[in-house]
């Protein structure tokens, strides 16, 4: 028996919902059959929405919010521990679903699933869940990934989790996942204590982003190497500096880094996570201000290119929440400099834009033809 849209109700169609599962939609789906349950609760008719990517997108997203259900069930989520390896890598294709919803939900799965499941099988299968998770650092979503790193380092080893995060994001072709990594290494050691930590380990491992292509990952760097330094103390501040002259003799030699480093220690103020999980950078990085008054580590920031898409944008956000937090700043305090995508500049270039379309003057003719009352004010937006 199917259930389609506009198809009539049959007199056994009022039984309870039960087991079964059933979407009023484009699409058909075998009342009964989800009786057959994979991964130990998951109705095979949820399953097989899921896995058709051409399936209707309503029916998709119902069905992951039932799938969300399903684990947020302590009872139910404990059936999942025999096929935890199935299971993930089943929600692992639901992270690069096309559909937003699915997609996002896939995360709250993950989420409910850390939540849910005993501690020791999470902690057996943290390299699993944060090779998942890594590649979503770099999205929208990317405050509730990193909710869910915190909560597999109380889980796990703070330690383990960040080894095995570097390993993957340190390097990642994403410019935005490279960053957040380096962000959710600040977070860990602004929460958990240094010694559980192997801190000229991880100072190392992040010295590398010092010399990265991009600024936002630049500044992240920087910023990370101050809680190191707090966390080291001064007595061991050699360890951080040999690490930046080996990444300095890697970019092509020179003192620019080891001058960025150590003008960025001499601040001691160190970056702050707000009320929403995001990393508060000390650094203010504003590429208008004169080259007179920059100090070493805002000339090695801007020395990287921007970059575009969610790069320059994570970088322009970061700047904003630096400003906020009355760091170091060499900047004009102008209202260009402080709202960038408000300048009047862009506005300019936006009217120039219009001049440009197809047919303008036979379009501008026409509406004040038509229109003459609203000439004035028309010419005046212009």
């Amino acid at each position: 028996m199917y259930v389609n849209n506009g198809t009539k109700r049959q007199p056994y169609d009022n039984e309870p919902f039960g087991d079964s599962f059933t979407i009023v939609g484009q699409q058909s789906v075998p009342v009964g059959s989800s009786q057959v349950k994979k991964f130990g609760i998951v109705p095979n008719s949820i399953v097989s929405i899921l896995s058709d990517s051409g399936s209707d997108l309503r029916a998709r997203a119902h069905a992951v919010g039932e799938l969300k259900m399903l684990i947020d069930d302590p009872q139910n989520s404990y059936l999942v521990v025999p096929h935890f390896d199935g299971f993930i890598e089943f929600v692992g294709q639901l992270l690069d679903d096309a559909n937003f919803k699915v997609s996002s939900a896939a995360i709250d799965v993950l989420a409910a699933l850390v939540q849910r499941l005993p501690k020791k099988v999470i902690a057996s299968k943290t390299d699993s869940l944060v090779t998942l998770l890594c590649r979503r650092l770099g999205d929208a979503k990317r405050e509730s990934v990193t909710k869910i790193f915190m909560q597999l380092m109380h889980i796990a080893s703070s330690s383990s989790v960040l080894d095995s995060l570097c390993a993957i994001g340190i390097s990642h072709r994403n410019t935005r996942v490279r960053q957040e990594t380096i962000n959710l290494v600040i977070i860990a050691l602004l929460t958990f204590p240094s010694s559980d930590f192997n801190l000229p380990h991880l100072a190392k491992t992040v010295a590398i982003s010092l010399i990265d292509e991009r600024r936002s990952v630049r500044q992240a760097a920087l910023e990370c190497y101050a809680v190191l330094a707090q966390a080291l103390g001064p007595s061991k501040r050699s360890i951080l500096m040999a690490n930046v002259s080996v990444v300095e003799a890697r970019s092509g030699g020179g003192s620019d880094l080891t001058d960025a480093v150590n003008a960025r220690l001499s601040n001691r103020q160190l970056p702050k996570q707000d009320s929403s999980g995001v990393v508060q950078y000390v650094t203010y990085v504003n590429g208008n201000c004169d080259k007179s008054m920059r100090t070493a580590d805002i000339e090695w920031i801007l020395s990287a290119t921007a970059g575009n898409g969610s790069s320059a944008k994570s970088l322009v956000s970061d700047s904003g929440m630096s400003a906020r937090m009355s760091g170091r700043s060499c900047g004009s305090n102008s209202q260009d400099d402080a709202q960038p995508f408000a300048s009047s500049r862009l506005r300019q270039s936006a009217r120039r834009g219009l001049f440009k379309l197809p047919l303008y003057s036979e379009v501008i003719s026409s509406f004040v033809g038509r229109f003459p009352t609203y000439l004035s004010p028309f010419q005046y937006s212009l």
